[in-house]
């Protein structure tokens, strides 16, 4: 997950001057800390930063998801995507050209889409409540570019479940940047 430490360490590990990385992180409010990315760094370097921090869901979820790409070895990617999107109802992944797919992940609570980050936005706020309108929340607006990092997870995912090479190219929609009102979507470039 996109944590303030976590992206400070990367700003560094990047060769960003002190000076930037203070200013970035300033506050520590994570909705802030993006919006200055978005003005200070080229877009590559903090999709790449942002991607970087994604959780992989632990090794025993990446192994499961070794296995359903052995399990489907084989099969064109059509086939692939046709398995993967009988078993969830909540992912569904849409070819829409021979080089692009989207990814659509669409949990839903009390007709709301809902976020499952669970990184604090701000002392006391989770990224996943800014879905919610309430005080607690203060009415933030996540920018897209904090969903890069959920992306990153994503991609690895599908790649060992469908073995093919993916770069994230696009965040479509995000429940934490409508308010609940859209679904996670997320559109990859297929590489390979």
């Amino acid at each position: 997950m996109a944590r303030v430490e976590g992206i400070k360490k990367r700003l560094e590990n990047n060769n960003t001057d002190e000076k930037t990385i203070k200013e970035i992180i300033g506050d520590g409010d994570l909705v802030n800390i993006i919006k200055r990315m978005e003005k200070s760094l080229e877009p590559d370097i903090m999709h790449d930063i942002l991607s970087s921090c994604a959780c992989t869901g632990g090794k025993k979820y990446l192994k499961y998801c070794e296995n359903i790409g052995k399990e489907l070895s084989g099969k064109s990617l059509k086939e692939k995507v046709d398995v993967l999107n009988k078993d969830s109802d909540s992912e569904k992944i849409m070819l829409k050209s021979a080089k692009t797919m989207t990814f659509i992940l669409s949990n839903k609570d009390n007709n709301k889409y809902k976020c499952v980050c669970s990184a604090t936005a701000k002392k006391g706020i989770k990224v996943s409540n800014l879905t919610i309108k309430n005080n607690d929340s203060d009415d933030c607006i996540m920018p897209l570019s904090y969903c890069f990092c959920c992306a990153g997870s994503m991609l690895l995912h599908l790649q060992l479940k469908l073995g093919i090479e993916l770069k994230t190219k696009e965040i479509i929609s995000s429940p934490i940047n409508s308010k609940g009102k859209k679904p996670c979507e997320i559109m990859f470039e297929i590489i390979s």
